[in-house]
């Protein structure tokens, strides 16, 4: 006798049970989810509780700050953000910082020219904390509108969370390495990588200069292949005239004429 094989009503049954485990599956995601946001929900809760309790210790202290914004990062909250997230905000801490905003900007336009787009990040930090006159280690109190606001000293966290906040204005402003040096690049368009390559052979020296030769042997280095001598004075003459980034020193040791190229940005000038 012929074996029956599984008709209409067993295939039927297979894909009710299949559609039952995909809708238990989808509530069970579901019930995880809505757990999940309830326990974030308390936990930004929480931390807004707690920022707020805090405000005075946060505006004081940059290392409170800083700790307090690497704890909003693992929780998900954006401290600058808007609407319910802008904790800044509601401590009046985002006016703080978007001060300390147009102060950088300040800053780097009077020396945009000198460097090319480019400063030192020590630099713009000491002129910011000389702009405010507060010393480093020191604290006030000044008052706006009625309220009365802890300023206090700036560090390298609050100088790049002041620039993040600036970032929807369109400026261009970012904290990049150059070499073992920070620098804030301060120029709306961006900036050509063969001149900072130049740049960074300068780092590199150690002295904060590099001959046309230093440069080739730098491009060896860093990327197994040597640059051509004429991509090598392309690359200074660009960053030397077109981009400003650079100085030339020419001076005679008694045989011949000597050229180095000095990058300013490499430089906390006093």
């Amino acid at each position: 006798m012929a074996r029956r094989t599984a008709g209409y009503s067993s295939l039927q049954r297979h894909l009710d049970s299949a559609n039952s485990y995909s809708s238990l599956s989808s509530s069970l995601a579901a019930q995880q989810s809505a757990s999940l946001a309830a326990q974030l929900s308390t936990f930004q809760s929480a931390l807004s509780t707690f920022s707020s309790h805090h405000r005075q210790k946060i505006l004081s202290s940059p290392e409170f700050r800083t700790h307090f914004s690497q704890l909003c990062a693992e929780l998900g909250v954006d401290p600058l953000g808007g609407g319910a997230k802008g904790l800044w905000d509601k401590m009046g801490v985002g006016d703080w910082y978007y001060a300390l905003g147009v102060q950088i900007v300040d800053v780097c336009l009077k020396k945009r020219d000198r460097g090319g787009g480019l400063v030192a990040l020590d630099e713009v930090l000491s002129d910011v904390r000389r702009l405010r006159s507060i010393p480093s280690s020191s604290s006030t109190t000044t008052t706006t509108n009625g309220k009365s606001t802890t300023t206090a000293d700036v560090s390298e966290s609050d100088v790049q969370r002041a620039i993040e906040a600036l970032d929807p204005l369109g400026c261009g402003y970012r904290i990049i390495q150059v070499g073992g040096k920070k620098v804030v690049r301060c120029s709306p368009g961006g900036l050509d990588k063969d001149s900072l390559v130049v740049i960074e052979a300068a780092s590199d020296t150690g002295r904060g200069a590099v001959t046309r030769d230093e440069v080739q042997a730098f491009t060896e280095k860093e990327t197994g292949e040597k640059w051509r001598m004429d991509r090598v004075e392309h690359a200074i003459e660009k960053a030397l005239m077109e981009d400003g980034m650079i100085w030339l020193d020419e001076y005679n040791d008694g045989i011949t004429v000597k050229r180095e190229y000095w990058s300013p940005a490499l430089y906390v000038m006093e």
